[in-house]
């Protein structure tokens, strides 16, 4: 019985010790707070792919799901429809969204700088001695096609290069790789590609330090940015303080570990050519400003595009509340 008594005394105790050591626990949350966070698959999400290869800001109260897709079409219906809370977008893409949601889609963060360049085997270092010669060029309707004609236009040589349109990046790049064309404006990883397929071609012009000129230092050619859904934003704001935290920092790895980063990049089916983004990403522009720090020089760049075919912001300038602010 004395031992009966002594082993009833030790059950109880150590059952006290674990009802004290779970009571010390976190405790789990049933209903965590679902976050979609999607990007295109390109330079746009090459910024963010310590989160997504580490599947990042997973806890008990949120669970966080990382994608990449290709067509910004998929997109652009998945945010509209509420269905995802972040996404890395082409820059014109947010105003639209912010204008087609009423405001519900909010600026995050500055991402993306211009990743165009003139390409080619010549020896041509300015835009001016594209005069008369034709240009092969994909992006009709969208930023490439926008940015072109504004440089062009500020240089006097609107109507003295010939632009020629292609259906997509791919096929520009491929016409410049069979010799069917001389000089072509690609974005990267497709400037990457083509001058590892053929080491006589090479960077001719790079035009973000062309946009800056014509337009004065006053813009900056954005390409991509981040974007958050307005109200989730307004109800999670140490979740949006913790994410931007731990995006500058994958930012930062990218740039400063950018073999490492295109492992990540490959294995996370970004971009499946870890040499290729490896070479690719000191071209890309990859950056982070917080929307607040970045208000001035997109304000100028979408005024531009605006100015070239309202359509590309959606119709009409966004107002403050397109940047988020904390």
């Amino acid at each position: 019985m004395k031992k009966l008594s002594i082993l009833a005394s030790f059950i109880l105790i150590l059952s006290m010790i674990l009802t004290a050591c779970s009571s010390n626990e976190a405790p789990k949350i049933e209903n965590p707070t679902i976050v979609n966070i999607i990007g295109l698959k390109g330079p746009t999400s090459i910024g963010m792919i310590k989160l997504i290869d580490e599947k990042a800001l997973n806890s008990n109260t949120y669970k966080v799901d990382y994608t990449t897709v290709d067509a910004p079409d998929i997109l652009t219906g998945k945010i509209i429809n509420n269905e995802v809370q972040i996404a890395a977008v082409p820059t014109n893409l947010a105003a639209v969204l912010y204008n087609k949601t009423g405001g519900n889609v909010q600026f995050l963060a500055q991402n993306t700088l211009g990743v165009l360049y003139a390409v080619g085997k010549g020896d041509i270092t300015s835009l001016e001695q594209l005069e008369g010669k034709k240009v092969a060029i994909s992006g009709k309707g969208s930023v490439p096609e926008y940015a072109m004609n504004y440089i062009l236009s500020q240089k006097g040589l609107a109507d003295k290069v010939n632009l020629d349109y292609l259906p997509d990046h791919a096929t520009v790049a491929q016409s410049l790789l069979a010799g069917d064309i001389d000089v072509a404006i690609l974005p990267q990883p497709f400037v990457t590609q083509v001058t590892l397929k053929n080491p006589d071609m090479k960077i001719l012009i790079d035009l973000n330090k062309e946009w800056e000129e014509a337009s004065n230092g006053e813009s900056v050619l954005s390409m991509g940015c981040l974007v958050i859904n307005k109200k989730f934003a307004e109800n999670n704001k140490e979740f949006v303080k913790e994410f931007l935290k731990e995006y500058k920092k994958s930012v930062n790895y990218v740039n400063s570990n950018p073999a490492e980063a295109a492992k990540l990049v490959e294995k996370n089916e970004i971009i499946n050519n870890a040499t290729l983004v490896e070479k690719a990403i000191p071209y890309c522009s990859i950056v982070y400003k917080n929307a607040q720090d970045a208000k001035g020089e997109i304000n100028a760049f979408l005024q531009i595009l605006f100015d070239s075919n309202n359509k590309s912001v959606g119709g009409k300038l966004p107002d403050e509340s397109f940047y988020y602010e904390d």
